[in-house]
């Protein structure tokens, strides 16, 4: 059983998908919060929204939490190097209002073009029917400067379009004017000067944070609107305000304001020139719906090792299905544990890795992270996890670099590693046979085809005749039964290592009688599950 946590609220369908699952203890909302610090305590996943803050010393209280679901794209209320720290995953759903924030702000565009709310205001208050002196402009002709052209930026230029107007994009990724489509992607310079209707769609950053300030509104036509359903940090209010008053620009549309609920005499909310909105930009039932389901079924699917679609400090991204790429995942994290048993972890400088096979390129960050999950050992009380394995590996001073010529084996879809410590160094290469089946393929420069999971016992010796009837027979004497055995060498007489699987648990004794042998050079008892 898994315990979820909702902090805030859930609606609809990913509450029902979360209640109707057999091994989830749902628990939440809590309206006090004494109760939410006891949950906390057995939480094994916690879903919330903007109301909770993710910090450490909430981290401290949650002592089994593996995953945080953040109900919405941003996640500006989570500290995410304190929660990698600690190995917990974060999901969020970024792409869950798309296109409530694109059509909420084409809303506010056709509102502010046709004076709606004030002609609206005029007859539900005062009973005036002004049929003639509202007059408003069409958008089809006109310019829309869209600063930010990700994916809402994308949607709403894709919607303007099809209103006919002329589309501009300002976009700080951008090194040079293009043409995309419809839209041209040109300075911001240029967007301020050219557009009729300029509306913002980036995130909030250090470099945009108040993009629009005195001088870029200066910049602007004074027959020009703005139109913000985005973040209220983009905005300089005090020096929009002013522009406003001097009638420097025609308008501004407003779905955020940095006083969030505004006080009824904020200047903004009860200016002639401002259309000011409730943060309504998220508010339809599809997008609380698609928000919903989604984040519940990435908590079910990461508390059961499924997927990780949009997991922000994990190494997997959406180009490749986890289906598709997982069992690699395995591959290297059994070579990484191998490594870490074999060679002593706290030793280990540096890493190496070369990944060969087709379309293995694109995965050699997520197999990296994997292969150091499985070497590393918990610190501290902390699991290690595909989130914090990269910290903890730069915390304890290993290097991670991709290489090439580790293999003396020639197989597709091959991962080699390398580890290197003071003094030493050791290659481990492992393959996947029939689609999921790991292979260890190559011991330092050895070749063999061994199964790396359960008991295992681990033998390098010198190549001479009656080695392997020796060690069964010591085996046998201890009733210790061997499931498989496979035995690599150099060449005849030479060095050679075994990897012999076992049926059961090695005993002490049994160990101190094959390390007596005298062609033994070194055994180890292995545990790989």
């Amino acid at each position: 059983m898994h315990t979820v946590l909702i902090a805030d609220h859930l609606e609809g369908s990913g509450r029902t998908l979360l209640e109707q699952h057999p091994n989830i203890n749902l628990l939440g909302p809590f309206s006090d919060p004494a109760d939410f610090a006891a949950a906390l305590t057995a939480a094994d996943a916690l879903i919330i929204r903007s109301d909770v803050q993710i910090d450490a010393s909430l981290l401290n209280s949650a002592p089994q939490l593996k995953v945080i679901g953040r109900a919405g794209a941003r996640l500006n209320n989570v500290d995410l190097d304190a929660v990698t720290a600690k190995g917990i995953m974060v999901c969020h759903v970024p792409d869950a209002h798309i296109e409530a924030v694109a059509e909420h702000t084409l809303a506010m565009l056709l509102a502010a073009a046709r004076h709606i709310p004030q002609a609206f205001q005029q007859l539900q208050t005062d009973g005036i029917w002004d049929r003639h002196g509202t007059l408003g402009f069409e958008l089809r002709g006109r310019t829309l400067g869209i600063i930010g052209y990700g994916r809402i930026g994308k949607r709403v230029a894709q919607l303007a379009a099809s209103f006919g107007m002329t589309l501009l994009a300002y976009d700080a990724t951008a090194t040079q004017p293009e043409t995309t489509a419809d839209v041209t992607i040109v300075p911001l310079d240029e967007l301020l000067q050219r557009s009729d209707v300029i509306s913002l769609h980036v995130s909030v950053t250090a470099e945009t944070k108040y993009i629009i300030n005195a001088t870029t509104l200066a910049k602007m036509r004074s027959t020009a609107w703005l139109i913000n359903c985005s973040h209220a940090e983009l905005i300089d209010e005090d020096a929009l305000l002013a522009a406003l008053n001097e009638q420097r620009i025609a308008g501004a549309a407003l779905d955020t304001l940095i006083e969030e609920p505004p006080s009824p005499h904020h200047p903004l909310v009860q200016h002639p020139l401002a259309m000011v909105t409730p943060h309504l930009n998220q508010n339809t039932i599809e997008a609380h719906e698609h928000t919903s389901i989604t984040v519940a079924q990435q908590i079910l699917d990461a508390l059961d090792g499924r997927d990780f679609n949009n997991f922000v400090n994990l190494p997997f991204t959406a180009e490749t299905a986890y289906k598709h790429y997982q069992p690699y995942l395995v591959l290297a994290e059994k070579l990484g544990r191998l490594q870490g048993h074999l060679a002593n972890p706290a030793r280990i400088r540096k890493v190496e890795i070369e990944v060969q096979g087709e379309g293995l390129e694109k995965l050699v960050r997520p197999i990296a992270v994997a292969l150091l999950k499985g070497m590393l050992r918990p610190a501290n009380g902390v699991a290690i996890t595909y989130a914090n394995a990269p910290m903890i590996a730069h915390a304890q001073g290993i290097q991670m670099q991709q290489t090439l010529g580790l293999r003396v084996v020639d197989y597709p879809n091959l991962i080699s590693c390398r580890v290197h410590w003071d003094g030493g160094s050791q290659t481990l290469a492992g393959v996947l046979f029939a689609g999921d089946q790991v292979r260890l393929v190559q011991y330092g420069d050895i070749r063999i085809d061994a199964r790396p999971e359960g008991n295992i016992l681990f033998l390098e010796n010198h190549d001479r005749p009656g080695i392997i009837g020796e060690v069964g027979t010591i085996l046998g004497s201890h009733r210790v039964n061997i499931a498989g055995w496979r035995y690599g060498r150099n060449a005849e007489g030479d060095r050679s290592v075994s990897f012999i699987n076992l049926d059961s648990h090695c005993p002490q004794a049994a160990l101190n009688e094959v390390k007596a042998l005298d062609s033994v050079i070194d055994i180890r008892y292995l545990r790989l599950h």
